[in-house]
């Protein structure tokens, strides 16, 4: 007969009760199943492991041999043979528009490369979910100021105007960054990192419309509340019949950075950053007017 390791299980469980009825009701088994366990153990050993003559079953000397060997062998063999434990996915976050090529390039090399499922979720604030622990790490336009945080600079893309089709500015072939201090800007108060002061004193554009994500942002520029400014990739991926993307002199790059948290991060929070920085060297970024 062969020794599987329910047999072996029920040994060492008898051994440290020292009482057939306790160890069978630990294991969940009957008495007499319990019992039939050791016999069959006993017989593919070929050696007594129990001595039988007292009210209460007591280790013989191979027994208790048996029992030091399976204390440290038992534990390690069960847990080389448990299925492992599917691996939590890294949540990457995203709000004000997820960078396609880049980002999908670095997550098809962390699934292949470190077999961890990457999961991309959008989360409207300015830290994409990092601040409330909504995620594992994030892709942020803008600046990342909070020392809680471990930033890495990606890329610098060129930043476009979104303007309705009924504007004054939609006959243009491109707008100044200067022009736009005279017109109303549509902002973005909860993930966007763009406000007024980003232009020089003397020269700001007012508030026309507030804004907490980037579908309420297009809407008030469609709507002509003001206009809109968008990193260029971003602006690619929101196509709206009502809106054109105009190129935009002058202006400041937009930045994009991957952060995560400075304290105990995702054991694969390093390595996407170098996954992406790796796949952003090999991506040409829009010239900035």
């Amino acid at each position: 007969m062969d020794i599987g390791i329910h047999h072996l299980r029920c040994f060492l469980t008898l051994a440290e009760e020292q009482h057939f009825t306790w160890a069978a009701d630990r294991l969940g088994v009957s008495q007499p199943t319990l019992s039939r366990q050791i016999r069959r153990l006993e017989e593919a050993l070929g050696r007594s492991l129990l001595d039988r003559s007292t009210r209460h079953p007591r280790l013989t000397g191979e027994g208790r041999r048996l029992q030091a060997e399976l204390r440290t062998l038992l534990p390690r063999l069960e847990a080389a043979l448990r299925p492992p434990r599917p691996q939590a996915a890294f949540r990457l976050g995203y709000a004000w528009g997820f960078p396609v090529k880049l980002g999908r390039r670095a997550i098809e090399h962390m699934e292949e490369r470190h077999r961890v499922l990457v999961q991309p979720v959008r989360v409207d604030d300015r830290t994409a979910g990092l601040r409330d622990a909504a995620v594992d790490a994030a892709l942020l336009w803008g600046a990342v100021d909070d020392p809680r945080l471990t930033s890495v600079e990606l890329l610098r893309e060129a930043r476009v105007a979104a303007v309705s089709r009924r504007s004054t500015l939609a006959v243009q072939s491109s707008v100044s960054w200067r022009d736009l201090g005279r017109r109303c800007l549509v902002v973005n108060n909860v993930s966007g990192t763009l406000t007024p002061d980003d232009w020089p004193c003397g020269t700001r554009p007012e508030v026309g419309a507030e804004a907490t994500n980037i579908e309420e942002y297009l809407h008030a520029v469609a709507a002509r509340r003001g206009v809109g400014v968008l990193p260029s990739s971003v602006a690619a991926q929101h196509p709206d019949p009502d809106i054109l993307y105009l190129p935009l002199t002058g202006a400041p790059a937009a930045t994009l950075h991957y952060a995560y948290p400075r304290t105990n991060p995702h054991p694969h929070a390093t390595s996407l950053a170098e996954a992406l920085l790796g796949k952003a060297a090999g991506t040409v970024a829009q010239p900035v007017g």
